[in-house]
């Protein structure tokens, strides 16, 4: 795993922005100003000294030298567009493989939505480091030059150029002030109203069914309208207030040149100083409207950074530890809590149990105690605010999840299959071993069904495949026995399941006991699982729990615990 994802977020210099980055950058844009500034000098000498001689030879010199300079900046700016763009181009690769952990890490903390919207930073600050903004901001460095270059001309025309930058930069935070309050309002207002018509499409047989359509759809329109009024509102605010910057940027100019020809007339300037500095004005000014028009890229992209930082600070992979050679075989739940923030009671509160090898526990109790909360705690992924969750010693937390994965079967109450054929979603992936596979759906009885498919185990198994949920389930049970893992965790499994199926999933886990692995079964029919489990973990409200041993000489025997 990246030492990125365990430090306390990811910084700038992680993914190539170092100082010695930034320094060639400058310096590659000082390089560029002063190609500029030769530029004007050789404008300056054609106006004030060629033309006045009419020297043949000398004019085609000075245009090889404009040509020469004309290349110069073209390779220092394609050099800094590579530079910046190699920084892109890795921020993206180390956001996407780092920030996708901490996406789903986040999503299973929170909601799914939370871990979505993380991806879509990524893209963001991607895009802030590729786009032009950046280069703006470098070309600042340009403005300062050209102003100190008029002071050194004239002192008005220097009082002209900072005037004008001030001006132009001051009506560009004005836009900001004015547009950007109102423009996140109008963004909300959209996203608000994407997000209620997704949800009420998500179950579209119902929708269509009770004949809800023209309701939803009126009420959507309502809302979206509403949203696009508030939109378009800061859109034009904002379009107003750039009309009046692009106006002010203007007239400074023709100031400066009006100043420069009354120089002119008195003798004070040549017409060589008139064009360099009408140049010089813009490369003042310029750099100041556009970052400021820009100021939209560059606040969401900072924006979606600090976002992106603090989630994966928050959501960044513990530091695995060594197993505990003094832990018992098997699962130890070694008085795990779960108190979040702001709530008056636990959830989990501190449950205290070992399940030896070959153990079956059922957990039951009502909707909303904590029982799916739980199953995260066992699985490591969600951090106990107190105890811990060991596998044969190993912290189901603080581990090499890819290595602890493969110990581990789960099976969800909503399986969830990858766009893949139901060969990839048993073996976990690509690579696996035919046998394993076959071996695996067969004990869960789903190698039968699987043969009755159109194209057997290459038949596509995403959510578009078509699969019934009663086939779904049986190969993310197939998925869950594969490899024979040590810890098999089923959430209310008989969800959907007809009777020979039942048995099959009874007898799966009857064998998965057998080879000495430990069964956790998730369950509002404990009726079911009577004459199989050892224990039962009975959970109730404000973090109450109970576990009571169902056979003799079961795990909880062993261990002397008793009702919490």
């Amino acid at each position: 795993m990246s030492a990125a994802l365990r430090n306390p977020g990811l910084r700038l210099r992680d993914v190539g922005v170092t100082p010695g980055a930034v320094l060639a950058l400058v310096l590659l844009t000082v390089a560029s100003q002063l190609a500029f500034l030769a530029f004007l000098l050789v404008m300056k000498h054609i106006s004030d000294g060629v033309m006045d001689t009419r020297n043949g030879a000398t004019a085609i010199a000075f245009a090889g030298l404009y040509a020469l300079i004309v290349v110069m900046c073209a390779g220092y700016g394609h050099l800094r567009s590579a530079i910046l763009g190699a920084i892109a181009e890795r921020l993206g690769i180390t956001l996407q493989v780092e920030a996708l952990q901490a996406a789903v890490r986040n999503a299973v903390r929170t909601d799914t939505a939370q871990g979505t919207a993380v991806l879509r930073e990524i893209s963001r600050v991607q895009s802030f480091f590729a786009n032009r903004s950046v280069l703006l901001f470098l070309e600042l460095i340009g403005a300062v030059v050209a102003i100190a270059i008029m002071f050194c001309l004239d002192t008005g025309l220097g009082l002209f150029g900072l005037g004008g930058a001030a001006a132009v930069g001051g009506l560009g935070l004005l836009v900001h002030r004015v547009a950007d309050p109102a423009a996140r309002a109008g963004a909300r207002a959209l996203s608000d109203s994407a997000v209620e018509l997704s949800s009420q499409l998500s179950h579209p047989d119902l929708v269509r069914g009770l004949g809800l359509v023209p309701a939803t759809l009126a009420r959507w329109q309502h809302r979206y309208g509403a949203a696009l009024a508030l939109d378009e509102a800061a859109r034009d605010r904002a379009k107003a207030v750039q009309a009046i910057e692009h106006l002010l940027h203007d007239l400074i100019q023709m100031a400066v040149f009006v100043y420069v020809c009354l120089l002119l007339f008195e003798q004070a300037a040549t017409a060589g100083m008139l064009v360099s500095v009408y140049f010089l004005s813009g490369n003042a000014l310029q750099p100041f409207s556009h970052l400021t028009q820009s100021w939209e890229n560059w606040s969401g992209g900072v924006a979606a950074w600090r976002r992106l930082r603090r989630v994966m600070r928050q959501e960044a992979a513990p530091e695995p530890l060594p197993r505990d050679p003094a832990a018992p075989a098997g699962l130890l739940l070694d008085g795990v809590a779960f108190h979040p923030p702001r709530r008056e009671a636990p959830i989990v509160g501190g449950v205290a149990l070992h399940l030896a090898p070959g153990a079956v526990c059922t957990v039951q109790g009502p909707n909303g105690v904590g029982k799916s909360t739980l199953m995260r705690l066992v699985l490591g992924l969600l951090p106990p605010t107190d105890g811990r969750v060991l596998l044969d010693g190993q912290d189901t937390l603080r581990c090499d999840r890819e290595s602890l994965g493969a110990r581990i079967g789960y099976l969800p109450q909503d399986v969830q299959l990858l766009d893949d054929d139901v060969f990839g979603n048993i073996g976990r992936g690509p690579g696996a071993a035919p046998e394993a596979v076959v071996a695996a759906a067969r004990a869960a009885g789903a190698h039968e069904m699987i043969g009755r498919l159109p194209l057997g185990y290459q038949t596509p198994a995403g959510h578009t495949s078509g699969l019934s949920a009663g086939q779904r389930r049986l190969v993310g049970l197939a998925r869950a026995l594969y490899g024979d893992p040590a810890l098999l965790v089923l959430d209310e499994p008989e969800v959907g399941l007809d009777g020979s199926a039942r048995t099959e999933m009874r007898a799966a886990v009857e064998r998965t006991r057998a080879r000495g692995g430990v069964v956790l079964v998730v369950t509002h029919e404990p009726l079911t699982w009577s004459d199989v489990a050892d224990i039962r973990l009975t959970l109730g409200p404000k973090g109450a729990w109970e576990a009571q041993s169902l056979r003799p000489g079961a795990a909880m025997q062993e261990t002397g615990l008793a009702a919490h």
